[in-house]
């Protein structure tokens, strides 16, 4: 009787465990990727990160326990009902600004990809866990510098300017087709409160330059007030 008593208290007491270490894992991997987020300034951070992998990884527990308890049930459907839920919040990461700019692409499919992370984590499948936190650090740290040395170099760019009204669209057209760029695509926004001519355009360099210095070179010219980069992040 005392034999059993110790046994059944070494399996509750490493059912315990085992729940530890995966709500533990789960919030460390969240941190780790929300770390790196907010690093680079995201809408979402290391709490917001850590608390989604968390979640994600106790809902499943909660879903196993369910079966277990009632002898019955679907395994995925709190786990699918995580995937498409998570949708809500990663669209609140996504910004379109003034300038038509969109930001919080990755941080909305990062934040998609750690909840699916925690649901793993929950399930118990700890090395493959660890294998996909590993890439997914990979992902959004190695390949952001190699994404960012394409984007500075790539022969496609996507500006957007404030020009002088007075100044006409054909003038800037022009100083374009001078330069050697294709105008791929022409955008017209609302006039700033100045009264400047907002636009942008979808370039071709026919080469790969420097945006920085296609930025520059063009800033000189009068009849533009402002100018920059369109960058989807």
């Amino acid at each position: 009787m005392k034999l059993q008593y110790l046994t059944q208290e070494l399996i509750q007491n490493h059912y315990y465990l085992s729940i530890f270490l995966r709500l533990a894992m789960a919030m460390f991997m969240g941190a780790a990727i929300g770390y790196e987020r907010a690093v680079k300034k995201s809408t979402a951070g290391l709490r917001t990160f850590s608390i989604v992998c968390t979640a994600s990884a106790f809902t499943m527990m909660i879903n196993e326990y369910l079966i277990e308890l009632y002898g019955s049930g679907d395994a995925a459907r709190l786990a699918a009902q995580v995937i498409s839920g998570i949708g809500f919040l990663g669209m609140g990461s996504i910004i379109l600004t003034s300038r038509n700019q969109v930001r919080g692409l990755t941080t909305a499919a990062t934040l998609w990809a750690t909840a699916i992370l925690g649901i793993a984590i929950g399930a118990g499948m700890l090395l493959p866990s660890l294998i996909a936190f590993i890439i997914m650090l990979f992902t959004t740290t190695v390949l952001y510098y190699i994404s960012k040395h394409l984007e500075r170099y790539n022969r496609y760019i996507t500006i957007y300017l404030e020009v002088d009204r007075t100044a006409g669209m054909q003038q800037i057209l022009d100083a374009l087709a001078e330069r050697g760029y294709e105008v791929m695509q022409l955008q017209k926004h609302k006039s700033t409160p100045e009264g400047d001519l907002t636009l942008q355009f979808d370039l071709n360099l026919k080469g790969k330059y420097l945006h920085s210095d296609i930025i520059y070179h063009l800033g000189e010219m009068e009849s533009i007030h402002y100018i920059e980069e369109v960058k989807k992040k």
